[in-house]
């Protein structure tokens, strides 16, 4: 679990050196994320290496939702302020966001011909 924890941590600074190499717009573990799925594309058996890892911080995802946690009881007088704004740009961005999923993938079933009626 340690040598995947290395390579996750060694793709995220992958990504903050290029990014700050380059001054890049994209933040460093975004970049870091891509560089570590081309990874994963391009050699299989680094897969196995992290797998474990991978599931574990899965099972606790929750743990990270602490920290948001904190950050909204410490802010919680700009909620006052800009709270029904920020819950209708959530809904509403979330309603795009599912609306827009489901018509890409409604698209890419159309275009792979598996979404096709075998009637």
């Amino acid at each position: 679990m340690l040598l995947a924890l290395f390579i996750l941590l060694s793709f995220q600074l992958l990504g903050e050196g290029t990014v700050q190499l380059f001054h890049l717009f994209i933040p460093g573990p975004v970049l870091g994320m891509v560089y570590f799925f081309l990874a994963l594309l391009l050699w299989k058996p680094m897969k196995g290496h992290v797998e474990s890892l991978t599931q574990f911080i899965t099972t606790h995802l929750s743990l990270f939702y602490i920290p948001a946690g904190v950050g909204l009881i410490e802010y919680f007088d700009l909620f006052g302020k800009y709270g029904v704004g920020m819950v209708l740009t959530i809904i509403f961005s979330t309603t795009i966001t599912i609306v827009a999923t489901a018509l890409i993938f409604h698209w890419v079933l159309k275009c792979s011909g598996k979404g096709e009626s075998h009637d």
